[in-house]
């Protein structure tokens, strides 16, 4: 961990990933192009420095991140960061961003280097747009148990409902980034239709209320978590971070820590919710999405005053989320693993364990279970 001293400065952007008419879309197994764009789709950038220390946050429209993306943005963007980049996991986003036909069948959507080259050089000039406009920063945090939120379990087991809202704002008070964390998955925009789905729909509204400072919306611990059907679930979403920022104070001394780590991880494995038969060849298409190499991870750390976010390259559930807090998990961040079920689960087929990639020992591997 790497850890900042002096005057916190923070500076944010958000620039468009430009798309053909009917692009790519990820999200679902098979491949499919959009009829229709009922949103524009973004990258949102908070850029945090302090002294030496440069930290970047990344909310991307798209489904995932997948390997190689976030060295190609670090290769344009042409500056040193720590770097916390992770998908909204929109389900109607851009596809064709990972390489692999077997990914692309599987929801990734077929591979598409102008859709990869859009979402690479949109968040490199968010960042270039960000640092150039970085200045002095103060910081409100909040965060609460919510309950009474849209979000509901989608396969048993507990949930993570708690909302964290943050927002950087110059020491006159004017907003210059808010970030959300919350556990929902993206499933409500039509499958057809390129959308940002809640995530973009929630950080619209938060932007229109703070004069258009960017608002990224990120998942939390979201694995086995779905939406209570009830009307614009993005709206409300909005407004609870909003009313919860109104409830706090503003704190100018903030400090920010950041470290990366490489994590190696257990081999490929079917879970056993797969039939017995089909779990070698299911391992073996496993490594075949990611070119039979070794398996490996990144993570990121990052505290920002009293808030620490840990970035999950892939999907972890609800009770990883609990058994991590005060830590805040970001799922779908740096990298893509798949899902994230706890061990006991795993080993009894249960929960989401049929649409893992690797063995029981991941959430160990990811510092998420104990040893």
């Amino acid at each position: 961990m790497k850890r900042g001293q002096g005057e916190l400065r923070a500076g944010a952007a958000r620039a468009r990933i430009p798309l053909p008419d009917h692009p790519v879309l990820a999200g679902y197994a098979g491949h499919r192009r959009s009829r229709e764009k009922a949103d524009e789709v973004y990258a949102r950038v908070l850029v945090l420095e302090q002294g030496r220390m440069r930290a970047v946050i990344a909310a991307i429209d798209t489904l995932l991140i997948p390997e190689g993306l976030e060295s190609e943005i670090r290769a344009h963007a042409g500056i040193p960061f720590c770097a916390l980049m992770a998908a909204t996991h929109t389900h109607t986003g851009p596809g064709g961003l990972w390489p692999s036909t077997i990914a692309g069948w599987m929801g990734a959507g077929a591979f598409d280097r102008a859709q990869r080259d859009a979402v690479v050089l949109a968040t490199a000039n968010a960042i270039a747009e960000a640092t150039a406009g970085a200045g002095p920063a103060q910081l409100r945090v909040g965060r609460e148990l919510w309950a009474q939120g849209p979000a509901r379990a989608r396969s048993g087991a507990a949930i993570d409902s708690e909302l964290v809202a943050l927002r950087l704002e110059t020491h006159q008070g004017r907003a210059i980034a808010t970030l959300v964390d919350y556990a929902m998955h993206p499933t409500i925009a039509p499958r057809d239709q390129l959308s940002a789905d809640w995530p973009g729909a929630a950080a619209r509204q938060i932007e229109k209320g703070s004069a258009g400072a960017p608002a990224l919306v990120l998942q939390g611990a979201g694995g086995n978590t779905t939406w209570d059907g009830a009307k614009d679930p993005a709206a409300r979403v909005a407004a609870e971070a909003e009313w919860l920022l109104e409830q706090t104070a503003p704190m100018r001394d903030a400090s920010v820590e950041c470290g990366e780590r490489q994590v190696a991880l257990p081999l490929w494995q079917a879970s056993p919710a797969v039939p017995w038969p089909f779990r070698r060849m299911v391992a073996n298409i496993f490594a075949l999405m990611h070119e039979r190499k070794a398996p490996s991870g990144a993570q990121t750390r990052l505290t920002i005053g009293p808030l620490t976010l840990l970035g999950v390259p892939g999907e972890p559930v609800g009770e990883l989320g609990l058994r991590a807090r005060p830590v805040r998990l970001v799922g779908l961040a740096d990298g893509y693993l798949g899902y994230v079920e706890t061990p006991e689960r795993w080993a009894a087929g249960a929960g989401e364990s049929g649409k893992t990639y690797f063995g029981p020992d991941l959430a160990r591997a990811l510092g998420l279970w104990p040893q």
